[in-house]
């Protein structure tokens, strides 16, 4: 549903920060080192996860595609919600946590406040074998094209392709209607 914000940072807590986008403010729960990168009264682009409960509408937000992927790989685990995943995404990097999976190393896993040995154990049976290194995508065009059909429930691997096979000179919205008829051929 909401695939990026940008905007002016106007507020910070512990755990978010505020952005202001022409007027309205979105509260979105980051990584600890996104604090870095987006002080007070900056501009801030953030790729978002949009995470719908009975009692709340929380948005979720990174500065790495490879981050956002990481984070919604990490919720369809039994038993990991948001503020699970993002600890994991804050004790390790994204290639770290591909490492351990694979390796079957839980004891990365268990640093993270919130995860015991069954939960790391269950997230590394769910997650082995499904977690191909992504080739960093640095077109924020194409990682928008990647982030909308995947919410339209294509695999990232059907999407990374349909999206490369894009007019990169095309604006987004074309874009993603070309991405669709590929996928759809």
């Amino acid at each position: 549903m909401l695939a990026s914000l940008a905007g002016r940072v106007t507020a910070r807590d512990e755990r978010s920060i505020t952005i202001d986008v022409h007027g309205i403010g979105f509260r979105v729960f980051v990584l600890p080192r996104i604090f870095d990168r987006f002080p007070l009264g900056s501009d801030a682009t953030l790729m978002t996860h949009l995470h719908v409960r009975e009692d709340a509408l929380e948005l979720y937000g990174f500065a790495e595609a490879q981050e956002q992927r990481m984070f919604e790989k990490l919720l369809t685990v039994s038993g990991v919600g948001p503020r699970v995943a993002l600890g994991v995404l804050s004790a390790a990097s994204v290639a770290d946590i591909e490492a351990a999976i694979e390796q079957g190393q839980a004891s990365v896993l268990t640093k993270v406040s919130g995860v015991g040995t069954k939960t790391a154990q269950r997230i590394i049976v769910d997650l082995k074998g499904k977690l191909v290194r992504e080739v960093e995508i640095t077109d924020s065009a194409m990682a928008t094209v990647i982030g909308a059909l995947e919410n339209l429930g294509y695999t990232a691997k059907e999407a990374r392709e349909a999206a490369n096979a894009t007019s990169p000179e095309l604006p987004i919205p074309q874009r993603v209607k070309q991405a669709l008829k590929h996928v759809s051929s």
